[in-house]
């Protein structure tokens, strides 16, 4: 009974000289994964930022383009105008040409 007294304070007493050691251990891993949650959040942080910045261009992008679609439209309608009086001016002329 002696003997197992003993070992069971022997046992006790290498767990209370070895528990600092293993939170110690524990403290500085806990220590590593938050500064690198820590820089992940500043990552990500800085993808949000650009993130934004992609989409305010491609807003404006989208504003450009239908800018640009309008005066493609109004382009057209004024070459459909044009193409009308070249056929005007066409059959005059062939009229004049016909009362000579």
């Amino acid at each position: 009974m002696k003997f197992l007294n003993r070992q069971i304070l022997f046992a006790f007493l290498l767990i209370i000289l070895l528990a600092p050691v293993g939170c110690t251990g524990l403290k500085s891993e806990n220590e590593r994964l938050k500064e690198e949650i820590t820089e992940i959040n500043l990552e990500n942080d800085k993808f949000r930022r650009e993130l934004n910045t992609l989409r305010t261009e491609n807003s404006n992008m989208h504003i450009r383009l239908a800018q640009l679609n309008f005066q493609i439209s109004s382009l057209y309608t004024e070459i459909q105008k044009f193409r009308k009086d070249i056929e005007t001016l066409k059959a005059q002329t062939k009229e004049a040409r016909k009362g000579n």
